[in-house]
């Protein structure tokens, strides 16, 4: 998800107050439906918590730490791998929980972002890999922003549940220094926040 956080991107009156979670993003913040993954307080979750939540109408959703990547898992029940990858390869998926504009060229080397205009932000990747319905590997640079590199994996593996699918998203590495434990930050809360909307927008 890009390499833009501003720090005041929006009046304060521009989110109504129920539109996220109170922790998740800053009372300042812009409205919930523009708000890429890690535009949230670098400081709101401890560099080793591991949490789950309610994946809305889908599964849970698990974050920990391995290593120096962040690893999610999300449970989608009724949902095939092909249909729960579509979340990171289809522009319109994509924009039903993530709420950016996806330009994608899936093979390796050819250019992935994800443009939110209401910011504006974007961020510019690169495929490294993709299997059809199975995996998608991309590096993560938001532009404009002094951000360490990074690299999102993604992969659909078929659950015990008939036509249902587990979502794994490892993010990382992340370095031990203060910019690279910011940047963990960051990431984690932006997953902690979108995953369940991308559950939801699966399952519903």
């Amino acid at each position: 998800m890009p390499d833009r956080t501003p720090a005041d991107p929006g009046p304060a009156d521009a989110v109504p107050a129920d539109a996220v979670p109170a922790d998740a993003v800053p009372a300042d913040a812009v409205p919930a439906d523009a708000v890429p993954a890690d535009a949230v307080p670098a400081d709101a979750v401890p560099a080793d918590a591991g949490r789950s939540g309610a994946g809305a109408a889908g599964g849970p959703v698990t974050i920990t730490d391995s290593g120096a990547k962040i690893v999610a898992t999300v449970l989608l029940p009724g949902c095939e791998p092909g249909e729960a990858l579509a979340a990171f390869t289809d522009p319109v998926v994509l924009a039903r929980w993530w709420r950016g504009e996806l330009t994608a060229d899936l093979v390796a080397g050819g250019r992935y972002t994800v443009s939110f205009p209401k910011i504006p932000a974007r961020m510019a990747g690169e495929v490294v890999s993709y299997a059809p319905g199975r995996s998608l590997e991309f590096s993560w640079a938001w532009e404009g922003e002094d951000e360490p590199p990074s690299t999102v994996t993604v992969r659909a593996d078929a659950a015990d549940a008939e036509g249902s699918t587990v979502l794994t998203v490892e993010h990382g590495p992340h370095g031990a220094d203060e910019t690279g434990r910011k940047a963990h930050d960051l990431h984690w809360e932006g997953w902690e926040y979108f995953l369940p909307r991308l559950s939801a927008a699966l399952s519903g």
